[in-house]
Parts: C-alpha cells; sequence; structure tokens
C-alpha cells in the first residue's frame, strides 16, 4: 500500500539514478494514499524531466493507477491490469468487512431514497430510519473526495500523456474517479481497455520477448524475497539497479483488559474467637448475651 512513509525510501532510490533524464518505474501495488501517491509522482517527474516511463507487470490499482496516469507511457504485461481511482472511505466503526466503503455509494444512497420519495411516490416515513444513519458530513466528505480524485486524474493526464487531447483527458478522470462507468472499485482494466476506450499511451510488451522474461523474471524474484521475509515483517521493496530497500511493519495486538475479579469474603472468626482488627478500625469483643 503506498503511504506517506514511502517518500525517504523512494527518495534514496531516485538519488541512486539521479543523473539520468529519462526514468522507468515497475510498479505492483493495490493502491493507497492518493496524496501520497502524488507526491511520488511529483519526485519522479522532478527526476526524469525529459521522459518517464511505467512498467505494470501484474496490476497498479487504485492510488498506483494516478501514478501511471502521470507518466508519458504504460509499458504492460499481457496479465496487467490497472483500476479505478474511485475514493474509499475508512470510517469507524468500521461498517463492512475490509474496512472501507467507496465514497460514491454514500451518495447515490441518498439520490435512491430521494428518487423513490420524489419520483415513486413513496411515503418519506419508511425511509426515516435509513435517513437518520447518513451523515451529512460524511456526504459532503464523499463528494470532495470524488471531486479531488478527478481534479488530480485531469490534471496529470493533460500535462503529460493526454496533452495533445484534453477533452480526452477531461473523460477518463471523470470515468476513473466517479464510480458511474467503473461501479466495482477491482474493475479490471487491461491493455485492451486502456488502449482502446481510454485511449491512454499504452504499449503491449510481447509475452514472447525476451523483454518480458526478464520483466518477470525480476518481479517474481521481487515477490519471492519478500515473502521469505515477511515473518521479520517486511512489507514493500524499493530497489534500483545498485541500491535495495525494505520496508517493515509491525502489527501491535491491543488486548482487552481482564474484568476486574471479586475480592474473596474476609475469614471469619470462630465463635467465641475475638476478631482481628482491621486498619482504621478499633478492635471488637465478642458480644454476650443473657437469658
Amino acid at each position: 500500500m503506498i503511504s506517506k512513509q514511502d517518500v525517504h525510501a523512494f527518495e534514496d532510490l531516485l538519488r541512486s539514478v539521479s543523473s539520468a533524464k529519462k526514468g522507468y518505474l515497475m510498479i505492483n501495488s493495490p493502491g493507497g494514499d492518493a496524496n501520497a501517491a502524488e507526491k511520488l509522482l511529483i519526485m519522479c517527474r522532478e527526476r526524469f524531466t525529459e521522459e518517464f516511463n511505467i512498467i505494470v507487470p501484474d496490476y497498479a490499482k487504485s492510488a498506483a493507477t494516478m501514478i501511471v496516469l502521470g507518466s508519458d507511457k504504460i509499458l504492460m504485461g499481457y496479465l496487467a491490469e490497472l483500476g479505478p481511482i474511485d475514493p474509499q472511505l475508512q470510517l469507524q466503526p468500521v461498517p463492512v468487512p475490509g474496512g472501507t466503503i467507496p465514497a460514491r455509494s454514500f451518495i447515490d444512497g441518498l439520490n435512491m431514497i430521494r428518487d423513490r420519495v420524489v419520483k415513486d411516490g413513496d411515503p418519506v416515513q419508511i425511509y426515516l430510519p435509513m435517513l437518520s444513519q447518513i451523515r451529512p458530513e460524511v456526504v459532503a466528505m464523499s463528494q470532495r473526495a470524488i471531486e479531488d480524485a478527478e481534479t488530480l486524474a485531469r490534471k496529470w493526464l493533460e500535462k503529460y500523456m493526454l496533452k495533445d487531447d484534453p477533452e480526452q483527458a477531461k473523460n477518463v478522470a471523470r470515468w476513473l474517479s466517479s464510480g458511474e462507468m467503473y461501479k466495482s472499485h477491482g474493475k479490471v482494466i487491461d491493455f485492451q481497455e486502456a488502449k482502446s476506450v481510454l485511449k491512454l499511451n499504452v504499449e503491449k510488451i510481447d509475452p514472447t520477448s525476451m523483454l518480458w522474461s526478464e520483466i518477470w523474471e525480476l518481479y517474481c524474484r521481487s515477490t519471492h524475497f519478500l515473502s521469505q521475509r515477511t515473518r521479520q515483517g517486511a512489507a514493500k521493496l524499493f530497489e534500483s539497479e545498485s541500491v535495495s530497500f525494505t520496508i517493515s511493519v509491525q502489527a501491535l495486538l491491543a488486548r482487552a483488559p481482564s474484568p476486574p475479579q471479586p475480592m474473596p469474603p474476609p475469614p471469619q472468626p470462630a465463635p467465641g474467637e475475638p476478631t482481628k482488627p482491621q486498619p482504621g478500625k478499633p478492635p471488637t469483643q465478642p458480644s454476650s448475651s443473657t437469658a
């Protein structure tokens, strides 16, 4: 997952190729923080002033697709995939398994209720329990997140890959961010979709070529390297020809405190035996009674 913690390792990676004006980034990521992704993209564009291309051997989804959209050309393996960039919100408490909900779903849910009341004539009273669970600030946050994703994608497409077709850049940014054309966040956007529908500058790597064999071998060696170090917490690999960095994560599991145990009752004295004095209390004498 792309995060702001990647910046330092990524800068060290770029410094190892600081003399290059043309660069290729091979990326494999499920996504992450969109703002962090844009920062990594800015770093690449500042370093590689003449040309910046991206190689996708397997998948570059969500925020990783945002980085891809800011390149000059995408080289995709025959099994490679990109994905939509529609924002995902993480709320507390987590409402669904997986931890995130598409921002679009909050807006669509409100619109669905509105249509059923206005167009279908449903009484609004039957929707009051659902409406009471729709928080206005979440709807507003969802709309802003979608607009931000669209703005980010459009800015970079118009500046580089689709600079000669600003109208297509506008369309692609909307299609990928709105959640309307690609309704599933995990939708596979393969080479053919990227080339024919989105009209991105995409090149398919011949699966029978030596180039593909070498890219695939490097990719498999990298994933194997990480898998062998997962017990030590290794989660990410940054590598160039001369340097290699791994980023490790450590899961901290918080245990719930044990419930308080009831205190045992104090021992009772035997009949006729004086009780032992307790702190702060005077000693007591056994009582006597007469018949």
